[in-house]
């Protein structure tokens, strides 16, 4: 399929806040759980609650993405996952009972899956890579701001008006879905890609019988991960067993972000003068790299400068992968198949941290960068097993998309 041309419409441009708002709900908990812990007393271990049921919500929109957008269409799909964030980040802030933040933590995660999914699988489908990397930075962007917003609300008024502000900009945002509703193209089938009458049953299990859909699934899980071990371990590490003070070891897990961010805008730009494949086997090498200082550590500033790598070089991975996903399997498949990745990703944002946070317990955190690396060596593997089975199609791709 043609991609749009790269010009900013109303379509793209409510993508790029759907990112930001996605990336404000990130870093909200993290700053207010302190105070959320004695609101709703309870002890310091209870956020795993409330990280494994927004996980399982999560997991089961994105797996049924698919399914949702093929029967709503992507602009009544997106209404309902903003309607559901909203809803839920309004219904955290009202909460006055452990079990009620708890059932409304769930809702809220089911519409930023079904956000989250939809807007990667329509990029995917009808944008360049250079927007679909852009698209990535916006969360980065959210995620930036959200500790800030909820730093203000948690020293000024409480935690609950962090969450307020939030739901008030998922509503303000819902507006601008409504008008663009009819704006967003339709799904892709495989019918209007063939020529082929396939049923949506038909698409859903062939999706759910390919191994190297399965494989790319693996792959988001491992990623995600990897991305996310310096954020979750980084800041215990450098004070726990690096010696570093409180200061410098928060200034330097947050410049990890800004890193990551400033890779996203920075390869973004340049996307379109370089081939995705050559960019996506450099950064990973470049996050080996990255790895390698973070573990080898002959002082700190060597460790740092790994870190800073590391968030740079990682920064246009996950948009490359989920724009791979239709060249790879085909654009009838994408949605589904981009949904069962970005389940994949959030199993790994909980499950490799988890397993560090196990090891630690015995090794200390001392454990967490050689960990990481060999992470970094199982993507390597599985991304160039990705792209030698699935290379004659993705040529077939290519050929075609310079003919159009």
């Amino acid at each position: 399929m043609k991609k749009l041309a790269g010009e900013f419409t109303l379509v793209t441009i409510t993508a790029y806040l759907g990112f930001i708002l996605i990336g404000l709900g990130g870093g909200l908990l993290g700053v207010a759980w302190p105070a959320m812990q004695i609101y709703f007393e309870q002890p310091i271990d209870a956020m795993a609650v409330i990280l494994t049921v927004s996980t399982t919500g999560y997991l089961i929109a994105s797996f049924g993405s698919g399914i949702v957008v093929s029967r709503l269409g992507y602009g009544r799909m997106f209404i309902l996952a903003l309607i559901l964030i909203g809803c839920g980040w309004l219904g955290v802030a009202l909460s006055h009972s452990w079990g009620m933040l708890i059932v409304i933590t769930f809702i809220g995660s089911l519409g930023t899956a079904l956000l989250d999914a939809g807007l990667n699988a329509y990029m995917a489908a009808h944008h360049s890579a250079r927007e679909m990397n852009w698209l990535h930075a916006c969360y980065g962007i959210g995620i930036t701001i959200s500790p800030l917003v909820m730093t203000a609300a948690v020293a000024n008024a409480g935690w609950q008006y962090g969450y307020l502000v939030a739901a008030i900009a998922a509503l303000l945002l819902l507006s601008l879905f409504v008008l663009s509703r009819k704006e967003w193209m339709p799904p892709v089938t495989a019918s209007s890609t063939t020529g082929i009458a396939f049923s949506k049953r038909q698409v859903l299990i062939d999706t759910l019988r390919s191994p190297l859909i399965w494989l790319s699934v693996v792959l988001f899980l491992i990623y995600a991960g990897v991305e996310s071990l310096p954020g979750h371990w980084g800041y215990s590490l450098f004070t726990e067993v690096r010696g570093m003070n409180v200061e410098t070891a928060g200034f330097w897990v947050s410049f990890y972000w800004g890193s990551f961010t400033i890779g996203r805008l920075f390869f973004g730009a340049i996307m379109p003068k370089l081939s995705p494949i050559g960019m996506q086997r450099g950064c990973i090498a470049g996050t080996l790299l990255g790895g390698l200082l973070f573990w080898w550590n002959p002082s700190n500033t060597v460790g740092v400068i790994g870190l800073v790598i590391l968030g740079f070089a990682q920064a246009p991975l996950f948009p490359l992968f989920v724009l791979n996903t239709p060249r790879m399997f085909g654009e009838a498949r994408a949605s589904y198949a981009i949904g069962f990745q970005l389940a994949g990703a959030g199993v790994g944002i909980a499950l490799l941290p988890g397993i560090v946070g196990s090891l630690a317990a015995t090794r200390t955190l001392v454990i967490m960068p050689p960990f990481l690396v060999v992470m970094v060596v199982v993507l390597i593997i599985i991304s160039e097993l990705l792209l030698y089975f699935t290379s004659g199609r993705m040529r077939q791709v290519a050929v075609q998309g310079a003919g159009d």
